[in-house]
């Protein structure tokens, strides 16, 4: 690694060490590669927990006025990609349209590179680099870029962290599930007694296919009581030793301890065949889930596990099948 990319990282972290707000660490890391590889725009984007688009949180050389305005859904193209898959991508002007297009915002470049933002092994967002020119992404180029989101992913989660110490809930009131910091402990735990006894544990991650089209119709409220009916509904459907969380605005997240890919794969699948015959709210709605599974290997880290789970959900919703599976 370069002396400068060395001088970047460790201002980087001390900027980590130094300030309470995520905000002020990733201006300075911005600004810094701006001052390093050129860059001619940037914006770190989030996931808004509350309506469940994505949003502009910091920004530069990007008009105010477009960054309030700016809202969107994950989809399945490159942004897609970074949320369930990659943990960079290089889109150059002229060799595929289609990533051009998702990561667009105001201007034309000849260059972009994209990074995964994520906490607790759970993608929350992006960080895009604008170029005016192209440059050569070296493995030891990458490895820097990523280094530097992995900062920016730390500086986020613990501004989490610190909110969460404050607040101290384990549970959402609204559904009943377990907050997903708090599952993640669980889980963590699971997988240790899971290694140690040498028996499977199987997670899978659920996505609400109509959340954004219910909010578009009916309203936030409905949206919101939608998935609370749909909690209860898939509280009702799994065992007591099953353990479910909240993942973000219409997602789910479950782990089923001494279950194996096959045995989870039959109860979900009932459990989806069965909302085909089942209304939800006042206004008798109708919904249906993408659920990727996966079950844990004895010489993986949980991180991989979750990893393998996003990777499988990601290919239910962009082959349209309601269950996918991930066994690598």
């Amino acid at each position: 690694m370069t002396r400068e990319m060395s001088r970047g990282l460790y201002l980087a972290i001390k900027e980590l060490h130094n300030q309470e707000y995520s905000a002020h660490t990733i201006h300075q890391i911005i600004y810094g590669l701006k001052d390093s590889l050129g860059i001619t725009s940037a914006v770190l984007v989030e996931k808004n927990r509350a309506n469940d688009y994505l949003e502009i949180k910091n920004r530069y050389n990007i008009s105010e006025q477009f960054s309030r305005t700016y809202r969107r859904g994950i989809g399945t193209d490159l942004v897609g990609r970074i949320f369930y898959h990659d943990d960079l991508a290089v889109v150059i002007k002229g060799e595929k349209e289609s990533d051009y297009k998702d990561i667009f915002l105001e201007y034309d470049y000849e260059m972009a590179v994209v990074l995964r933002i994520s906490t607790e092994s759970r993608a929350i967002g992006f960080l895009a680099l604008y170029f005016d020119k192209k440059l050569e992404i070296t493995d030891e180029l990458s490895m820097f870029l990523i280094a530097m989101a992995t900062i920016c992913s730390e500086a986020i989660r613990k501004e989490m962290m610190d909110n969460c110490m404050k607040e101290t809930r384990t549970i959402d009131p609204h559904t009943g599930l377990l907050y997903y910091l708090y599952f993640h402990n669980r889980l963590k735990d699971e997988a240790t007694k899971s290694k140690r006894m040498q028996i499977p544990l199987t997670v899978a991650i659920m996505d609400m296919d109509n959340f954004k089209d219910v909010m578009s119709v009916y309203g936030i409220e409905t949206a919101n009581n939608l998935y609370k009916e749909l909690a209860g509904e898939l509280r009702s459907c799994i065992r007591g030793i099953d353990v479910v969380g909240r993942y973000g605005t219409d997602e789910f997240i479950l782990y089923m301890p001494n279950t194996s890919l096959e045995n989870a794969e039959i109860v979900l699948t009932r459990f989806v065949n069965g909302l085909g015959t089942k209304n939800f709210t006042s206004h008798h709605l109708h919904t249906s889930l993408s659920i990727g599974i996966t079950t844990l290997h004895h010489d993986e880290a949980l991180e991989e596990l979750l990893n393998k789970a996003q990777r499988a959900l990601y290919k239910a919703k962009l082959t349209k099948d309601k269950i996918s599976k991930c066994d690598e």
